[in-house]
């Protein structure tokens, strides 16, 4: 498939489109889709069957790629960061998606640069926006799938064949409308096909194969042993079935066959022994009758659709011998179904007899004059194939299924021993007494129009039988004479054009080229009066337009020029400038913007990257508390970075410092918190009471360690009480504190365990343990002293991971029985962790026992040599598990295989052989005792889904999810990977819930009121009303049923309507009789006065006019004066008369009281004495040439006689105007011969030799000499203008080159500083005389020289107001003419003068090269110089001087300011160039 830019991909007038097969990736390409020409290929290559690869369902993994756009997971700064390294960033003054524009590392300040290449999709680009395909597009509307809809078919096409059965095919496109944001792709055909032209070709035409293969007879494609006169025929055998539809051809009288289209035109046979046609590089079935999918079949007499009724079968042998050939049967002319065999009787090829073929006039067909074929080949004879195996076989054959249309003799050619052939042979041959039951019948069914418009079709001829009038095969009628048919016009309702629908682009910018145009074959509908494009090949007999076309390139350059740039939007911190852009050519002309579109521009840049003044504040010191709220500080000051100097504050906004003292707020502090006290430890006498103290902290009091509380303000959590006296007790007694508790019933009571101190792993718990008395109050845990304290804490466990294990390990012993180990891990989410973190108590085991076979030595032959031999082999402690030996054969077994199933049972198979004491294989075991094959296993239930309830809902309405937890367990609770269990029974551990909607999350989403429905006047306005979700999301309109709905239309007024104002009428057009009344009727505003008439309509406007009636008129007449004098005093003139208009009584009035019809006459014809005409001539001007032959003009003007004066008239219009003065007239102009001019001489080259040297510097040498333009020589060429004969040069650098070279000082320095080293010395060769060069800042497009090439065939005319156009009626055939660019001109830097001839850093577009400042033509003798030369020093500190002029030949035009110059020069094949004596002198500014 071709790239989108390659010529087979060209239309004409378009401009390249670049897609996935574009050449390279740019801001230009569309690389989303493919191009027009793209789809054309890929469409060509699926509808060719070359796509059934996509039937082959890709079994590989699949590819999981990201659901965001690439745009959402990379911002735009991170694309840029990509493109162009770290620090890259997007330039916010450019815009977007279309190019990514982006600063460079070091900044904006150094501008922004592009790959042309779009933002990726998805970037965003504006509140609800994003880019797509290089375009800023709404997020939403971008979302929503848009699925294809199959458009309309088309016109069918031609028909692909004149007869024998072509196709005619029409298409639709998937464009109503065509899918996009991934909608679905239109199902279903694109094409379809009906045949047409079905009646058999005539006889005797060429195989339609053959004349495609025809069309490219003496082509040899440049193939190697191909005659130029090279004929080409089709090749049907040894090609593969797929590629029947392919033009495969055969060098005429080779073997050598080529391919030389990849499908042959629709219609074409498959091959020459099927009915089946190739459609779209398919072959396709058709039938006999050439209709495309029809069934019907020859019968066996070649009839297609014949019941075997027309013929009868006759066969025969022949076995006589006589050597030669010896006729075998006459085939008579119409048979059908040959078949002829020719065995060999010895069972053997070479059997001395062969079949031979020859027609009624002796001319052989196979195997004549002695000469055998030995292998397969296919005969023509009269339009059918006759098939042939060859003579190199056991059975010789001879086969034709088609019938035959000349009588056919078969003979058999016998040699060598004579032995007798056995020749069988049967065919069929028509029934003669059948042929005249059938008729043409003309009045058959109308055929396909021959033409798309304006063609006929005609009345198809059929073959019927005469008794029934069915209709039958056309072969049945081949015999009888075929009735004209009639025909018709059809298809008249259309024409068939062709169009230009466009032009390219001229290939030259520059002088001559061409462009193409894009023609196109047009169908014009004379009743709908629309064209529309059809198939080119529908207009193939009308004469086509030329595709290409001369044109020429204006040689304009364009470039793009600028304005300075504006000033800095910020001062510091990276602020913009930008500046105005102006498309230019070469000559200074300003052109529309679109010019210079495919060169880049720059009309913004950053500028002020320096860092601003901006507040920095230090880290913030530490909390002056330890706990509870406090302050804390930090140091604030201005500079414009880190670690920069200070400023004075004055340069930061103030409003933005930040704070330098800030609160903290730590944790709370802990405090001391008391209970209430409790009751006195007496009911009588002197106690003590007890409260509990606490340290606590936070908001709700959580208990801490006291050491955090402040020990010397703890409260006592003790006192003494004193209650009533006891009775028993003597004042002096009072009742202390007890030690011990043994007389009280006290106890130890606890509170439950709390919560592990960790989620998983080992920590600790704790419960509140106290004492308390009989009574349940709390008592001094002294009293308890005497019981065990139970634990206020203890370690706990939660298990942070599971136990995992691996297979088990083959068992450690081959025999007997050994151990087999496993590894065994501790993982947290399918990673492996400490196994401290699994619980040790559930660990599973690591090793177990295994039992491999019995070893041997456990069951040798007894000492007394005896082999064991048990009366029962079942009761055997190892039947089944071992080999139970016999005396000379024995059963030995292979070890146990692996289980068929990892669970839920399985078995296990073993091999077990019969081998003899030499371990061959034996059959003569007792199978009585042949241990078992086979044996079941059981590994354990199989792990199954284990899910727990589900959580909550995310959302309580409005689309939330829940989650549920889903493991893979073994029926024990052990836990495994999730790859033991069937991923695809796995239970789903998400799902979707609430999804009712909110209530109050709906509402109704009123768009803006569109423009009022009326200019003027009262109107409607009217807005979209939308039901919407919380997140702007559009619903259905039911969804927000419950709310009022907002109108959506409201009255709306705008200004008043003009309308018409009518003035009074006027008086009547008639005092008398019937007259016409005027008045002025005008659009009126009010507030405004008189508008445009169109405002107020033209259905409602008042009449201007009306009829009037006044009196009756007054009958008026005409009254004629007498004629005047004739006005010419010699030949043919004029004389007047007054006419006036009078009423009663001969009073004048108006002249439009009378009819105007009957006005007499008021000018009339008259004659005097002849006149006499003469040519009067002026001098001849000067000669137009100094030298050769010239021209001299003269003005030739007619006058006549008698008059006071001379009347004369121009020469050129005399013979018009006035045809008296004798003929011929005098001539106007006349050559003039002068002396011989010196033949135009010119300077011309020879190449250059060889260098004079191998390496380092030398010479290299070239003729130079002036011939005349005939080639002779000549002495008159400018000594100025001598190219160089010889140059230096440098093969490559000698290895002990050394080189000095030595400049005037003084001079030079002194133009360098001047210069400020503007001036480069050339110093590629080793010379004492260096060359300087000046590069020219402005570029090439403002210093160039030209010299016009055409020249007008008058040349003393200046057409088009002095400016040249290229369809002007000239040649353009002048030699001297040329075109050249300048970037560097060379400086002689001691007399300051710019050497013009140097073309070194030039660059000629065309025609001959032109010095430097140099311009001219040979356009017009007239004052209109073309030629045109451009000088711009700018930037070089260089001006042209004073004293620098120009010498002319013809006429010269200049522009001058020193720095810029401007020429036009030429005149009739002249020039100017700077005067040889000064040359091109400048200075420095």
């Amino acid at each position: 498939m071709p790239h989108d830019d390659n010529p087979k991909c060209r239309e004409a007038g378009i401009k390249h489109q670049y897609h996935v097969m574009a050449p390279t990736l740019n801001y230009d390409t569309s690389p989303w889709s493919w191009s027009k020409c793209s789809r054309k290929y890929i469409t060509e290559f699926l509808d060719t069957g070359y796509g059934e690869c996509l039937l082959d369902e890709p079994v590989s993994r699949t590819y999981e790629l990201p659901n965001h756009l690439p745009g959402q997971i990379y911002n735009a700064n991170r694309q840029c960061e990509l493109m162009f390294g770290p620090g890259s960033m997007v330039c916010p003054y450019m815009k977007q998606c279309k190019r990514l524009w982006c600063t460079t590392a070091e900044g904006g300040h150094k501008g922004c640069r592009t790959q042309h290449m779009p933002l990726a999709d998805g970037t965003d680009c504006g509140h609800g926006m994003y880019c797509r395909h290089g375009k800023c597009v709404n997020k939403e509307l971008d979302l929503r799938p848009v699925h294809g809809e199959w458009g309309p078919w088309g016109h069918y096409s031609v028909c692909s064949r004149t007869c024998g059965g072509g196709t005619r095919s029409t298409s639709r496109d998937c464009n109503n409308p065509e899918p996009r944001n991934g909608g679905k792709f239109c199902v279903g055909r694109r094409m379809k096909f009906r045949s047409c032209n079905t009646e058999p070709c005539p006889r005797g035409r060429r195989d339609f194969r053959e004349e495609q293969c025809s069309q490219f007879d003496g082509k040899h494609f440049n193939i190697n042993s191909l005659p130029p006169t090279v004929r080409w025929v089709p090749k049907y055998s040894g090609i593969l079935m797929k590629d029947r539809c392919k033009l495969f051809c055969r060098v005429a009288g080779t073997m050598a066959y080529y391919q030389l289209k990849d499908r042959v035109i629709d219609g074409t046979p498959c091959g020459p022994d099927t009915y089946d046609i190739c459609v779209q590089g398919l072959c396709r079935q058709a039938g006999c009758d050439h209709v495309l999918n029809s069934k019907a079949k020859n019968d066996k007499c070649g009839v297609c659709g014949g019941d075997n009724s027309s013929c009868k079968t006759l066969a025969g042998t022949f076995n006589d011998a006589e050597y030669g050939y010896n006729t075998v049967v006459s085939i008579p002319a119409g048979a059908t179904n040959i078949d002829i065999k020719q065995v060999s009787y010895s069972g053997k090829s070479e059997d001395d007899n062969y079949l031979a073929l020859s027609d009624s006039h002796s001319n052989f067909l196979l195997n004549g004059n002695f000469v055998v074929a030995m292998f397969k080949r296919e005969i023509p004879f009269k339009g059918t194939v006759i098939e042939y195996s060859g003579s190199d076989t056991i059975e010789e054959r001879i086969n034709c299924t088609e019938r035959i249309e000349e009588e056919l003799i078969l003979q058999v050619l016998c040699v060598g021993n004579l032995y007798n052939p056995d020749v069988r042979y049967s065919f069929n041959i028509p029934i003669e007494e059948h042929r005249e039951q059938f008729v043409w019948d003309p009045s058959g069914s109308w055929l396909d129009c021959s033409r798309m418009c304006q063609g006929e079709r005609r009345c198809r001829a059929v073959c019927v039988r005469k008794s029934d009038h069915l209709g039958v095969s056309d072969q049945r009628c081949e015999h009888l004479p075929r009735p004209n048919a009639a025909t018709e016009p059809c298809n008249t309702d259309c024409e068939l054009r062709w169009n230009v629908a466009g032009r390219s682009e001229c290939s030259a910018k520059c002088g001559p080229g061409y462009r193409t145009m894009d023609v196109q074959c047009m169908r014009y509908s004379l009743l709908k009066r629309q064209s529309e494009r059809v198939e080119g090949r529908a207009c193939s007999d009308l004469p086509k337009p030329q595709a290409r076309e001369a044109c020429h390139g204006d040689c304009l350059l364009k470039s793009w020029q600028y304005s300075a740039w504006s000033q800095c939007s910020k001062t510091c911190g990276r602020g913009a400038r930008t500046r105005d852009s102006y498309c230019m050519n070469n000559l200074g002309r300003r052109l529309v913007d679109r010019e210079c579109s495919d060169y880049q521009r720059m009309v913004a840049e950053s500028c002020n990257d320096q860092a601003c003044p901006d507040w920095s504040a230090n880290d913030w010191s530490e909390c002056l508390v330890t706990c509870g709220k406090g302050m804390r500080h930090r140091q604030v000051s201005c500079s414009v970075g880190v670690g920069e100097e200070n400023l004075s504050e004055h340069f930061c906004d103030p409003n933005t410092k930040p704070l330098a003292v800030g609160s903290c707020e730590l944790p709370d502090c802990a405090s001391w918190q008391v209970g209430v006290w409790g009751p006195c430890a007496v009911t009588c006498g002197h106690g003590y009471q007890m409260r509990a103290v606490r340290c606590v902290s936070g908001l709700y009091g959580d208990t801490v360690d006291g050491r955090k509380c402040n020990a010397a303000s703890r409260p006592r959590d003790s006192q003494d009480c004193e209650m009533a006296p006891c009775p028993w007790a003597s004042p002096q007694h009072s009742t202390v504190r007890p030690d011990t508790s043994g007389q009280l019933l006290t106890q130890w009571r606890y509170g439950s365990w709390t919560t592990c101190s960790v989620s998983c792993g080992k920590g600790k718990r704790a419960r509140y343990v106290s004492c308390r008395d009989a009574q349940g109050g709390v008592a001094d845990e002294s009293y308890c002293a005497h019981l065990p304290r139970p634990p206020e804490s203890s370690a706990c466990f939660s298990s942070c991971g599971q136990w995992s294990s691996r297979e088990w390990s083959p068992c450690s012993v081959t025999c007997g029985v050994g151990q087999a180990t496993r590894q065994v891990e501790c993982s947290n989410y399918h990673h492996q962790v400490d196994e401290s973190f699994c619980d040790q108590d559930e660990r599973p085991s690591t090793e177990h026992e295994c039992t491999a076979t019995p070893c041997p030595s456990e069951y040798r032959q007894r000492p007394n040599d005896q082999p064991y031999s048990p009366h029962n082999p079942a009761s055997h402690p190892g039947h089944g598990s071992w080999n139970v030996p016999s005396a000379d054969n024995q059963w030995r077994t292979g070890p146990w295989g692996g289980c068929s199933s990892t669970c839920a049972g399985g078995f296990q198979r073993r091999v077990v052989v019969c081998q003899d004491a030499e371990g061959r294989s034996t059959s003569h075991c007792d199978q009585r005792v042949k241990p078992a094959e086979s044996k079941s296993c059981d590994s354990g239930p199989c792990p199954l889904w284990n899910y727990g309830i589900w959580g909550e809902c995310t959302q309580t309405c409005g689309g939330g999810r829940r989650t549920r937890q889903v493991v893979c367990q073994q029926p024990n609770g052990q836990r495994l990977n999730d790859h033991n269990c069937d991923v695809l029974d796995k239970p789903p551990d998400m799902e979707q819930c609430s999804l009712h909607l909110c209530p109050g999350s709906t509402s109704w989403h009123r768009r803006p009121w569109k423009p009022c429905s009326v200019s003027c006047g009262r109107g409607t306005k009217q807005r979209e009303i939308t039901c919407v979700y919380q997140n702007q999301t559009q619903i259905e309109e039911e969804h927000c049923s419950h709310l009022s709905r907002p109108r959506a239309q409201k009255a709306c007024r705008a200004q008043g309507c003009p309308s018409w104002k009518a003035n009074r009428w006027r008086k009547c057009s008639a005092t008398c009789g019937v007259g016409v009344q005027n008045r002025d009727v005008y659009c009126r505003l009010k507030g405004t006065g008189r508008v445009r008439e169109e405002l107020c309509g033209s259905h409602n406007r008042p009449a201007t006019a009306q009829p009037c009636q006044v009196t009756e008129c007054l009958h008026h007449t005409w009254a004629a004066g007498e004629w005047q004098d004739c006005n010419a005093t010699c030949g043919e003139g004029m004389r007047n008369r007054k006419v006036l208009c009078v009423g009663a009584e001969l009073t004048p009035v108006q002249d439009a009281l009378c009819d105007p019809s009957s006005c007499p006459a008021l000018h009339q014809p008259c004659s005097r004495a002849p006149c006499y005409h003469m040519w009067i001539t002026g001098e001849w001007s000067q000669c137009s040439a100094s030298c050769g032959v010239g021209y001299q003009q003269r003005i030739v003007s007619c006058s006549m006689k008698p008059s006071s004066t001379l009347h004369p008239y121009d020469a050129q219009s005399s013979a018009l105007s006035h045809p008296h003065c004798p003929e011929p007239p005098p001539p106007s102009t006349r050559q003039c011969l002068l002396w011989d001019c010196p033949q135009a001489a010119y300077w011309k080259v020879g190449p250059w030799s060889k260098c004079s040297q191998t390496c380092g510097a030398g010479v290299m040498e070239r003729r130079v000499e002036c011939l005349f333009s005939k080639g002779q020589p000549s002495k008159h060429c400018r000594p100025a203008e001598r190219p160089e004969s010889q140059a230096t040069c440098r093969e490559r650098e000698c290895e002990s080159l050394q080189c000095v070279l030595s400049v005037r000082i003084t001079d030079y320095h002194f133009i360098i500083n001047h210069l400020q080293a503007r001036i480069q010395p050339l110093l590629s060769q080793c010379t004492d005389f260096p060359k300087e060069y000046v590069t020219l800042r402005s570029g090439q497009t403002d210093n160039y020289s030209e010299v016009y090439g055409y020249r007008l065939l008058n040349p003393f005319d200046c057409p088009y107001n002095d400016s040249r156009r290229q369809d002007c009626d000239c040649r353009n055939d002048y030699s001297a003419a040329g075109y050249t660019l300048f970037h560097k001109v060379r400086l002689d830097i001691i007399s300051l003068r710019i050497m013009t001839t140097d073309l070194k850093f030039s660059q000629t577009l065309f025609g001959r090269p032109v010095p430097f400042a140099t311009a001219g033509d040979c356009y017009s003798a007239a004052k209109c110089p073309q030629g045109q030369f451009s000088i711009n020093l700018i930037g070089t500190g260089l001006k042209v001087a004073e004293a620098t002029k120009w010498t002319s030949q013809g006429n010269y035009v200049s522009v001058k300011d020193g720095v810029r110059i401007y020429g036009r020069c030429g005149g009739f094949c002249g020039k100017c160039i700077p005067q040889p004596h000064n040359g091109l002198l400048v200075y420095v500014q």
